[in-house]
Formats: C-alpha cells, structure tokens, sequence
C-alpha cells in the first residue's frame, strides 16, 4: 500500500493471526519497526477550560448535534492543578483523553505516559494521528468549541494505535504519513457523522470507519501467508479456568490498555490513573466493565492467553465507561445496566469480530462497543430509573447537576 508497509507481523500480529487465521497477515522481512516490547491488540475536571461552549461540545458528542446553550448546565470552573498549556498542545491532549470520555489534559498527559511505556513507537503514531486530526479540524473551521475539547482528535489518535499495531512499516517516514493522513480522514469523518447521526453518539465510529478501510486495502494488497499459522500450532489453547489470580487481576488492567491496542498491565495501571484523575466513578466503571468481560470469555470458554489479553475486555469497559458518562447514577438501575452493557459488549464481540473475521480477514476494532453503547443509550427514559444526564461529564458530576436542577425546580 505504502513503501514498506504490509499488515504487520510480530508479537503484535501473531496475536491478530490467531484471531483471523493463517491467511490473515503477510510476514513482514527486515526490520518490524512495531513489534515492541509491550505492544498489542467528557471534561477536565470540571468541563475544564472552557465557558458554556465546551459543555455543549461535551453534549454535541452525546447527540451528535449542536444543541442550544441553554440545554447544557453551566460550566463549573476548570481545575487550577494543571499548569497552562499552549493551546494546540491543550487540544491534543485532550484528544488522548477523549478517547476515554475524559476532557482532561491530565487525563490525555497520563494515558499518552501508559502508551509510551508500552510502545515508544505506538506512542508516536497515536501523537501523530491526533495532531493530525486536530489539525485538520481547525484548518477546516470545524466547531471551535469540539475542537477545543478534543472532540476531533480522539479518532486520530486510535488510528495511530491501529496502524501500530495492524500494519507493518520498515521505516517510520511511510509510518508517519500514513497515520496524518488517516488520523485527518478521521475528523473528517466525525464532522460528516455528527450531521448524520442524531439519535445516538456517534462513540468511535470514526475510527472504526478509518482503521478498517485501511486495513481492507491493506489486506487486499499484501501476499497471504501461512506463517502465522505456525505460531498458531505451537501455543497450545489453555482454558481460562487455568489462569492465576495474577493473571485475572492482570486481565482486567489490559483490558483496559487495550481500549489503545496495547497489550500491558503497567500500561492500562496508567490509563486508569488518567480516568481516575477525571473521575474516580467512571474509572471503577472502567474497571468493573473489563473484568466482566473478561470473566465473560472465561464463561465461553475462550483461550487463556486471549482473556489474559485483555481481548475480551476492552469493548465491555469502553461500553460500562460511557453509560458511567452519560447517565445520571439514580439506584441500582444504571449499575445494571453497565453491567449488563458489558457482558453484553462480550457476546457481541464474539458475532462480530467472527463475521469479520470470515469475511473479511480484518479484525473488528471497536465497532462492538459502538454497536451496545448505542443500545444503553436508546434506554434511557424507556426503563425506570434510566436518565441521561443534561450534560454528560462523570457519574459524580452528573448526580450533582441532577440534584441541583432538580432542587432548583423545586424552589
């Protein structure tokens, strides 16, 4: 496709290989510049450094859509704990942490830390992806408040990730340029998705567009191999059931790096950090959603190493993550349904990534998540005690804004 570029092999891909079989990805000879050592498969505090605009950025990403300025609550003040940054770096950062709903530089610094622990070089094609997309987004005057937010910039740098990941670069320059272009094809996506949607968020449907349409003419252009098919032999399956109490706590770390295509616990410890800067509801939703999935695919009876992964955590914690966000925590009805959301983001996983798996040779990103996060949203007000919030933030921002409007109306 690019000079040097085919899909991936290495650690990273044989991991991939077992997930679509030995035709899957074409061995990559010389140097496999990702193959790292680590490497695998919202609002600052307090709508953070912004005027009512960003709440209604944060609100834009819930319906997809601009709403007025007075259907979002007033901004509380931004954090004073975090130094100020040059506004494009600002932007960028919460691009990172936008990923995770978090509108938080902290949040972006500490998740963009996690990545370069697991892979320098991932890292960088994250960076570049959301730069790029950020970039894009201005240069093409959209919403200035979305921008600001980091609302165009999320996409790009999962793009980033996946390219890491998927495909193979024997040279960072090919590397480097594809990911601009696929992280600014992103935000170009998201604006052309945020006018067509209107029922739903529009969740990563961005990237999911972006990756795999890349990894669709990459596949069709590299040579099929068997290789892959080797590595596949001579790791014999091991039931979940045989994994340590380590592991199972391991599991539902990477679980949560891989929301960033990263395979390490250390890694995900990070990211988590950075949710938990945020909020410290939405980071036990996080958490909680990875370790039901996980003990789903034990359940299924899915392979060791697979759930050990984090492969079958990180669409079940993306999708506990966004209910957490964009509902109001009133009794046990939202509790139910991030956890019902997430064994639900587990079984469709399983459908999902196996039709893509046959039918097209690629995997399935996090179309999943997009697909069951959709569903929970659809049931707010159609089940007792499901409402979203007014403007979406974190569980404990959101049940505070509820009850003040609810006493203001009151008086």
């Amino acid at each position: 496709v690019w000079p040097g570029v085919a899909l991936g092999s290495g650690p990273k891909a044989m991991h991939l290989a077992r997930r679509l079989g030995p035709r899957s990805i074409a061995p990559l000879h010389g140097s496999q510049a990702f193959s790292g050592r680590r490497g695998g498969a919202g609002s600052d505090g307090q709508f953070a450094g912004a005027s009512s605009a960003t709440a209604v950025a944060v609100r834009a990403r819930a319906l997809c859509g601009a709403p007025s300025q007075s259907s979002a609550l007033k901004a509380p003040s931004p954090r004073a704990d975090f130094p100020a940054l040059p506004a494009f770096a600002d932007q960028a950062l919460r691009g990172f942490g936008q990923v995770v709903f978090c509108n938080s530089p902290a949040s972006g610094a500490l998740i963009g830390a996690g990545l370069l622990w697991a892979d320098p070089c991932l890292a960088a094609l994250a960076a570049t992806g959301c730069v790029s997309a950020t970039a894009a987004a201005r240069v093409a005057g959209f919403d200035a408040g979305a921008v600001s937010a980091g609302l165009f910039g999320y996409n790009g740098a999962l793009v980033g990730c996946a390219f890491a990941v998927f495909l193979g670069f024997e040279y960072m320059e090919p590397a480097m340029a594809a990911t601009a272009a696929g992280g600014a094809a992103s935000a170009l996506v998201t604006s052309r998705l945020g006018k067509v949607l209107t029922a739903v968020p529009q969740w990563t449907l961005a990237f999911n567009a972006t990756a795999i349409s890349a990894l669709l003419w990459a596949r069709r252009s590299s040579v099929p191999s068997a290789a892959p098919a080797a590595a596949e032999s001579a790791a014999p399956a091991r039931g979940a059931a045989e994994m340590s109490l380590g592991e199972w706590c391991s599991s539902s770390l990477t679980g949560v790096s891989q929301i960033f295509v990263v395979n390490d616990a250390i890694s995900g410890a990070l990211m988590l950090a950075g949710i938990v800067a945020y909020s410290a509801g939405a980071a036990a939703a996080t958490l909680l959603g990875s370790g039901l999935g996980a003990g789903a695919g034990a359940a299924w009876g899915a392979d060791a190493e697979d759930v050990k992964a984090g492969l079958w955590g990180f669409n079940p914690a993306l999708t506990s993550l966004a209910v957490s966000i964009f509902f109001v925590p009133l009794g046990f009805s939202p509790l139910v349904l991030v956890c019902g959301g997430a064994v639900a983001s587990a079984a469709a996983t399983v459908v999902i990534s196996g039709t893509f798996r046959e039918a097209l040779e690629v995997p399935s990103c996090t179309l999943p998540f997009c697909l069951v996060a959709s569903g929970c949203y659809l049931l707010a007000g159609r089940l007792p005690g499901l409402a979203l919030a007014a403007a979406p933030h974190s569980p404990e921002a959101n049940l505070r804004a509820f009850r003040a409007a609810a006493a203001a109306s009151a008086r």
